[in-house]
């Protein structure tokens, strides 16, 4: 096969690979790592005469290469508590976390109005810092400050906080 022709006919080889990779339980990532393996290999053999198929040759190296991958894979833990303690988190870990989020949802609603305003229409509703100004009627640069302060003060807060439950 010419450069030219390999060329040609690269972008459909390549979704062939993706979708024998994936056909065989790769993920996202790992096909387009096994697809782009598979083309330099189909490149490599691109002057072999006996490459009279070359569809069903990335199909077979992707497939190849994505059960390759498996294998390598680690096993699974037998014990059904090494499983579950690796996967989910403690009880008490759910629970440090749903009071760590209450304390900041808390600190969060105790800021004044605008400051509030501000740092919910910039995280939350991801609005610019011009739009923001335009709403609130104040100026681009004033938002900036708010958004800073709010920021600052959300930060020493979680400090404080940190340095109280050590």
């Amino acid at each position: 096969m010419t450069r030219d022709a390999f060329e040609q006919q690269a972008t459909r080889l390549r979704k062939l690979a993706l979708q024998a990779a994936a056909t065989a339980g790769a993920d996202a990532d790992t096909a387009e790592d096994i697809a782009q393996e598979t083309m330099l290999r189909l490149w490599q053999v691109r002057d072999d005469p006996r490459l009279y198929n070359p569809e069903g040759y990335a199909s077979t190296i992707a497939r190849h290469l994505t059960l390759n991958r498996l294998r390598r894979k680690p096993p699974l833990p037998l014990d059904e508590r090494q499983a579950v303690s690796q996967t989910s988190p403690s009880p008490l870990d759910i629970m440090v976390q749903r009071e760590d989020e209450q304390w900041l949802q808390e600190r969060i609603r105790d800021l004044p109005t605008t400051m509030h305003a501000v740092l919910h229409m910039r995280q939350v509703e991801h609005q610019s810092n011009n739009q923001i100004a335009a709403i609130l009627g104040i100026k681009p640069t004033s938002v900036n400050t708010l958004l800073a302060r709010a920021r600052r003060q959300l930060l020493e807060e979680i400090r404080q906080y940190k340095k109280e439950r050590q």
